[in-house]
Formats: structure tokens, C-alpha cells, sequence
């Protein structure tokens, strides 16, 4: 889908409101088309600054952003732009009652024009994405994670080797030119499901798989009682 800017996002992973289950996926962060323009701004930053090797945070300085609290809760944080949540707050995406724990070593921040948070590691040049899916069928999501990823600036991703597919996920790792990615698809139930997608140097990617394990295991689809265990 277009936006009003010259950058043009894939079309992928996550349908809109107003389509079917099985329809036409679309790339986007946000839930709403207020901040689906700020949001793929941002990843494009983001990108350009991973392919240019320079260090993130990229949204929040460490002397203005608060530290929120490191031990998982039961009761899920409501995100609030400007604060850096560190490893183990649990947070609830946005625009659901959906939740997740930040994994080992890596912090959350969103920035406050846009919709969805962003996963960024303490140290290391990496970036995470999450993207929650409605009214999406498993074949779908499967349909989507087997083609190729293109952002801007001539960024793009190819699948590398088959997904690895459980009851309750789909992985799907990726190969860039300057970068590598790996997608976990998280399913819920009622045609729900989350994309968590992690992109960095090649030379980082051995740890995606942890990380995206931790993003899995932890996730809730609802009440504190609902989570499911998910095996990559």
C-alpha cells in the first residue's frame, strides 16, 4: 500500500478492517491509517540506519526516555510514548488486549506518532517490529511469510529455506544483501494472530531465533490465563 510519502512498503501482513478473512494482506504497524505514514517513516529510518552501522536507540535519548520497571507482571503495562520499557516488563500491543515480555538483553520504546512499539537490543545494531493480524487465516499468514520483504531504499528480504511450522507458530527466516530477518507468526484464536519480525547485521542473526522463542512463549492473546507455549 502506498503512502503519501515516496516510499512505497511491501504489501504484506496484515489485512485491513474492512476485508475479509483471506483477503489481501497489507505492510503496515499501525491498526489505523492515521499512523500507518509516521510508522513506515520510522521503519524506513530505522532501516537506513542499520544498513549505515549506526547504533540504535533510535527513537529516545537515555537522558530524556524513563526506565520502566525490568520483572514481567502479571497485568500488562499500557505503552506510553517516551519511555524505554527494559527486559521482562510485559506490555500490552497496542490497539488489542494482547501482550508480551520484552526478552533478555533488548528494551521496548514507541515513538509517540506512532502506533506500535519497537523492540531495540541494549547493544547491537538489530531492530524488532510487531504486527498484530485480525480476520487472518493460517494459510494467509503462511501465503505472506513465503514471498519476499521489500522496503525502501533498495532494502529487501528473500526467504531462506522453509518455515518451520508448529500448532501454534510459523517461522520464516530471510536474506538481505546487507541484512538478515526472521518472522515468527504467533497464532491465536479467531483468526488472530502476531508477527514479530527481527532484521540485523547477518552476523547477529544467530540470536534471532532466542529472541523471537522468548517474543513466542510469552505472548497472551487475552486474560493472564490464555498464554501459549510456542515452539520455533
Amino acid at each position: 500500500m502506498a503512502t503519501a510519502t515516496s516510499f512505497v512498503p511491501v504489501r504484506r501482513w496484515i489485512a485491513p478492517r474492512s476485508r475479509p478473512t483471506g483477503g489481501v494482506l497489507s505492510w503496515k504497524a499501525a491498526a489505523d491509517h492515521r499512523g500507518q505514514k509516521h510508522t513506515v517513516v520510522h521503519i524506513a529510518v530505522g532501516c537506513l540506519l542499520l544498513v549505515l552501522g549506526v547504533a540504535v536507540p533510535l527513537w529516545a535519548s537515555t537522558e530524556s526516555a524513563a526506565i520502566a520497571g525490568s520483572r514481567a507482571e502479571d497485568r500488562p503495562l499500557e505503552i506510553v510514548s517516551g519511555i524505554t520499557y527494559r527486559a521482562g516488563a510485559r506490555l500490552k500491543i497496542p490497539g488489542t488486549e494482547w501482550s508480551f515480555v520484552v526478552p533478555e538483553r533488548w528494551q521496548s520504546n514507541r515513538p509517540d506518532d506512532a502506533e506500535m512499539p519497537f523492540l531495540l537490543p541494549e547493544e547491537g545494531n538489530e531492530l524488532g517490529m510487531i504486527f498484530p493480524l485480525t480476520e487472518v487465516s493460517r494459510e494467509a499468514v503462511r501465503e505472506q511469510l513465503s514471498q519476499p520483504l521489500s522496503l525502501l531504499h533498495g532494502l529487501s528480504f528473500v526467504p531462506a529455506g522453509p518455515g518451520v511450522e508448529t500448532d501454534a507458530s510459523i517461522a520464516q527466516s530471510y536474506q538481505g544483501e546487507e541484512m538478515a530477518g526472521r518472522a515468527l507468526a504467533v497464532f491465536g484464536s479467531g483468526n488472530t494472530a502476531v508477527i514479530y519480525f527481527l532484521m540485523g547485521p547477518p552476523q547477529e542473526a544467530s540470536a534471532f531465533h532466542s529472541i523471537l522463542e522468548q517474543l513466542g512463549q510469552s505472548t497472551r492473546f487475552g486474560d493472564p490465563g490464555s498464554g501459549r507455549d510456542v515452539g520455533l
